[in-house]
């Protein structure tokens, strides 16, 4: 492995130590004493502010357990991908230089990584791999593949759910092919979209029987999951898809399930933590699957709900990032021809994102197309004004001068 390679293997293993070291687990056990916040006298203002302190709290401590659980799947990906990778090939000649670097970078000498005594205790590899010397309190890594990963195959899964573009629901094979009951299969976008998390009768009472007295909403939901637990009816034997407990129901997590919206998360999770650790081509691996999993917005065919409304526009604003990431990448690498078509496919959905007009002016000044650096632009300015009714920004117009030495 290179310096640069395992000095980046080592400030994560540092950032994770950090992250997970005492403080923040006694962090998790002050945010659990939350006797006191409202007492038999009513609501306190000590109470109120208690309850600002311990949400504030839980904010930070979701942050650094998410950058934790990032963390480890970086280092998680390096160990099972490069710790067996012997260091040369059977040749004795050294591998191709790997993530777009030099071949004098590449030539370089690799070094063992030390790791401390906690993360070795986690690696399942206790023995030298593919005859490789076995190195006291060390363990010999490689670089990242420039190869393409492989491709995984149609989602093994007893239901596997589509919802990025029209909702899409495979169970056990088979495809759903229509709905009984509408409001069955709108009660299953919102536990689709808070899988994992127990959703109160009351939610989903209040969310689609809103004006309805409790009594006929409970009934209404009832026959609303009567119907969904038919829809997704498969050779489970006594498991229900669907199962109520404490007053909440959750998908039966005894299922495995496959969705495509935490599929498309954890693609573009993986491709930041390639992308902050210098390993381009594995980064633009998982930002194309990322960028195949969306088909539309999500639950684009379902015109009638409004509360997935804000994750919809996230999920696309994410998607957006990750094409303007991968046209970066290509950019940064040389590729002007993939950056460019990254670049076309993200204002194809949000013609108005100033950032993907000056990416493409720069891959059109890369390649002295001044009339294209000029025609881009000039969409830009249309855009923003027949959308927006707004100009272009001061960057947007400086990179543009820049590239042509001349003023709009």
């Amino acid at each position: 492995m290179t310096g640069v390679s395992s000095d980046r293997l080592n400030e994560a293993v540092i950032e994770l130590r950090r992250l997970t070291n005492d403080q923040l687990f006694q962090s998790m056990e002050r945010l659990c004493e939350v006797d006191g916040i409202s007492g038999g006298a009513g609501v306190s203002v000590e109470g109120v502010r208690r309850l600002k302190l311990w949400s504030a709290g839980c904010l930070r401590l979701a942050a650094e357990l998410e950058a934790a659980a990032r963390y480890c799947r970086l280092i998680e990906q390096e160990l099972r991908q490069q710790i067996d990778e012997p260091l040369v090939n059977p040749d004795g000649r050294g591998g191709p230089p790997a993530n777009g670097r030099s071949a004098e970078s590449a030539g370089k000498n690799h070094r063992g990584i030390v790791l401390p005594s906690w993360l070795k205790a986690i690696s399942p590899h206790s023995q030298p791999a593919h005859g490789a010397p076995e190195r006291s309190g060390t363990v010999t890594m490689v670089s990242t593949p420039e190869q393409p990963l492989p491709q995984p195959g149609q989602p093994e899964a007893d239901v596997a759910a589509m919802m990025l573009g029209p909702l899409e629901v495979i169970v056990a094979g088979r495809r759903v092919l229509r709905w009984n009951s509408l409001k069955a299969r709108a009660v299953f976008q919102y536990l689709l979209i808070h899988r994992g998390r127990p959703v109160r009768r009351d939610v989903l009472m209040d969310l689609e029987w809103p004006d309805h007295t409790h009594t006929s909403a409970r009934n209404n939901l009832n026959v609303a999951l009567h119907s969904l637990r038919n829809t997704l009816d498969g050779p489970w034997q006594s498991l229900q898809p669907v199962v109520y407990q404490d007053g909440c129901y959750v998908l039966n997590p005894q299922l495995e399930w496959w969705v495509d919206r935490d599929e498309f998360l954890s693609e573009l999770s993986q491709a930041d933590a390639y992308r902050i650790s210098g390993h381009l081509r594995p980064a633009i691996y998982y930002y194309q699957r990322a960028v195949q999993l969306y088909r539309g917005p999500l639950f684009e065919d379902d015109p009638s709900g409004d509360w997935y409304l804000p994750e919809q526009r996230h999920v696309t604003e994410l998607y957006l990032q990750a094409l303007e990431s991968l046209g970066e990448i290509h950019f940064d690498l040389g590729d002007l021809a993939s950056a460019e078509y990254s670049g076309k496919l993200a204002l194809a959905r949000d013609p108005c994102c100033e950032s993907v007009h000056r990416l493409l002016m720069r891959c059109y000044a890369a390649q002295n197309k001044q009339q294209l650096v000029t025609r881009q632009y000039r969409r830009c300015v249309d855009a923003l004004r027949d959308e927006l009714g707004v100009s272009p920004g001061t960057e947007t117009l400086r990179l543009f001068r820049d590239l042509t030495s001349a003023s709009p």
